[in-house]
């Protein structure tokens, strides 16, 4: 299950940014909810301002902070596993904060507020290739999001956590 967490969240044609997943997400929820055109236009409209502003707000904090992967220092002098390779593609970026835990995080929370915090939903994102994902919260698809990268050594707890603040305060502002 662990590797299909991984594999599920990870990068691949098609799945490159992780805000087009989370965008698959909203769409989706807001088409099972069936909400009034007006209520859907503004769900699409905060959902994408909140995915765009944590994209931006991440970025510029992980070029502010330079943090190595944890690659780096798996593979090099420090532990020196020098055969050592990540489940998945290991972002050319810096590490620090987590992306797909800032971008989820601000996804989760502003579809909170549409649909309520504990609305769970099967994602049929990626059904063909890895089967559905189910959650019994909004914020339990963001969570996972967010420790597929530690489980697939992408990132840390901490900078998976700093993602996780970073897009609940990105969400609260477009709030």
């Amino acid at each position: 299950d662990e590797i299909t967490i991984v594999k599920t969240w990870g990068e691949f044609p098609g799945n490159y940014t992780n805000a087009l997943r989370y965008t698959m997400i909203g769409i989706q929820l807001v088409d099972e909810a069936d909400l009034t055109l007006d209520d859907a236009a503004i769900a699409f409209a905060k959902h994408h301002m909140a995915l765009q502003e944590a994209v931006n707000c991440v970025f510029t904090s992980k070029y502010k902070y330079n943090a190595m992967r944890p690659i780096t220092y798996i593979r090099g002098p420090v532990m020196g596993y020098t055969t050592w390779n990540t489940v998945n593609i290991t972002p050319p970026h810096p590490e620090y904060p987590a992306a797909h835990a800032a971008v989820g995080r601000a996804s989760s929370r502003i579809l909170e507020t549409i649909l309520g915090k504990n609305y769970s939903f099967t994602d049929e994102t990626h059904k063909s290739l890895y089967g559905t994902r189910s959650y019994n919260s909004l914020k339990a698809y963001s969570d996972e999001a967010g420790w597929s990268r530690v489980l697939g050594g992408i990132h840390y707890k901490a900078s998976v956590a700093a993602g996780d603040s970073q897009g609940e305060k990105v969400a609260n502002l477009i709030n």
